[in-house]
């Protein structure tokens, strides 16, 4: 972790690798209290603190894991994609927290969602595994400047809304605040870089963009995590596939008969509560990955499902040899370090290995 720098947190894979989770461990680790992204709401971020399961999809879930909630500061840029009902209904659970929703500031140009954006996608975007939240819809109005509605026109939004969130992140970096930026969906998606031009999200999913979202120079990027696991998803579909993925696609219950799972571990979306698929880990994008986003370090969650066997535990003993062999041939094939190991859904489920430390 770089101090007065901005630390990026993104997804390895498809999306779903436990970013939130990784993002309050980095908060509470480190004791931040400024988190930023541009996020919108057609993925959610879930962290599980003292056994309550957070969702957010506005909000970088990391905040969550600020030690004193009152100090916690989160910043939602230029980029962001909101739907205004969904983000008042994320700020008041924030409060219930105890993080005040003045301590939440929304860029004016961040793009608002409207239904018939919402409608506009549910007729014609599912076929591609889109979650028909309206976010894509959007993406082109700001880009067509045609029917484009900004959050700083939106009435409900006026009291939280700032002119220049950019300036307001430079501000807090140039008084040497260490600031957490949390990445939405992960880098098989990426528009340009991802597995598919046709199947993948409406942006970019790269360090350097987080750093041009945000109006950030790259002189201030901190350290880059990438947060991967050990069977990659992808988003199942109501209407057609999902997309295709450059490794094998196996079943839920071949990956319990693997690590040995007591119970069924199929994973469901938080969005559109559909089963998701699952598959083979996929070297060849890892490494790509890696080249195209240089991470200082991996996060591998769901360990367990490698060794049930490892399941909440929190120490590198505990691993097993499944486990520490996987994390070998993954230093190996990538030259970058395994920093946090995951075990379980719970923010404490994480073996740390004590080589991430805050630099200045």
């Amino acid at each position: 972790m770089k101090r007065g720098a901005m630390n990026c947190l993104m997804g390895g894979q498809a999306g779903s690798e436990s970013k939130g989770k990784m993002s309050a461990l980095l908060m509470d680790k480190f004791n931040l209290r400024v988190i930023a992204g541009n996020m919108s709401p057609n993925a959610g971020h879930s962290v599980v603190i003292n056994g309550e399961k957070h969702v957010t999809y506005h909000i970088p879930a990391g905040v969550y894991g600020v030690r004193n909630p009152k100090d916690a500061e989160v910043i939602l840029g230029p980029a962001s994609i909101i739907n205004p009902s969904i983000l008042m209904e994320e700020m008041r659970k924030l409060e219930e927290w105890g993080i005040k929703p003045e301590r939440i500031m929304v860029d004016d140009r961040a793009t608002v969602i409207t239904q018939d954006m919402i409608r506009k996608e549910q007729e014609g975007m599912t076929k591609i595994g889109s979650t028909a939240q309206g976010v894509g819809e959007a993406r082109c109005a700001a880009i067509m400047r045609i029917n484009c509605v900004r959050a700083g026109s939106i009435k409900e939004l006026k009291p939280y809304v700032h002119h220049d969130t950019s300036k307001l992140v430079r501000m807090r970096l140039e008084h040497e605040a260490t600031l957490m930026y949390e990445m939405s969906q992960g880098f098989d998606l990426c528009q340009l870089h991802g597995i598919d031009p046709v199947y993948c999200t409406s942006r970019v999913v790269s360090p350097m963009q987080a750093l041009a979202d945000m109006g950030v120079s790259a002189k201030y990027l901190g350290d880059v995590y990438a947060v991967i696991r050990p069977y990659p998803i992808r988003v199942n579909n109501r209407d057609g596939s999902s997309g295709p993925y450059p490794s094998e696609e196996i079943t839920w219950e071949e990956v319990r008969g693997r690590c040995g799972a007591p119970m069924d571990i199929t994973e469901i979306t938080t969005t559109t509560k559909l089963t998701r698929r699952v598959f083979e880990f996929a070297w060849e994008r890892m490494r790509t990955m890696v080249n195209v986003c240089a991470p200082d370090f991996l996060v591998l969650q769901f360990a367990n499902y490698l060794d049930w066997k490892c399941y909440g535990v929190t120490d590198k003993c505990g691993l097993g040899r499944k486990v520490m062999d996987f994390v070998g041939r993954l230093e190996n094939e990538t030259g970058v370090p395994v920093a946090y190991i995951g075990t379980g859904p719970s923010h404490g489920d994480m073996v740390d290995m004590r080589i991430d430390r805050l630099e200045d």
